[in-house]
């Protein structure tokens, strides 16, 4: 038989950072609901990410026309920016889903008014694992 090309592609195609975030309580990591949490990306005009009640997790998309994205997070009337530092490589992923970009975290830092530390557990964000990044909350 010959090949068919029309298949779908049937792999992630796209890689966000999942985050959750966390906080401690008698010294234990435990996840953590933030509410009145507004996500923007700095680095696009068409930056809102997300705005929901209550949120104990989140991905968002790092540019790919840029080796670094600002993510600015306002808790209540607090703010605090995420700057992620990474390399992306264009690969060939199949010839049903083409040319993709992936990503290599090579840093994060965060101004610390409400994010107490961070915890970068995949900085080759798989697109397998439920969680690539923990923000520790105050």
């Amino acid at each position: 038989g010959g090949c068919n090309l029309d298949r779908p592609c049937e792999e992630s195609t796209r890689f966000p950072v999942k985050t959750g975030f966390y906080k401690y309580q008698d010294h234990i990591l435990k996840d953590t609901l933030l509410q009145n949490l507004t996500i923007y990306a700095l680095s696009r005009p068409d930056s809102f990410i997300t705005e929901m009640d209550t949120l104990q997790a989140v991905d968002f998309p790092l540019s790919p026309f840029s080796d670094t994205t600002l993510i600015l997070f306002r808790l209540d009337t607090v703010s605090d920016t995420l700057s992620f530092y990474y390399d992306r490589q264009l690969m060939l992923l199949s010839k049903a889903c083409g040319f993709v970009m992936f990503f290599t975290l090579n840093d994060i830092q965060a101004t610390h008014h409400f994010i107490d530390s961070l915890s970068l557990t995949d900085r080759s964000l798989d697109a397998n694992k439920k969680e690539h990044l923990q923000i520790i909350i105050h």
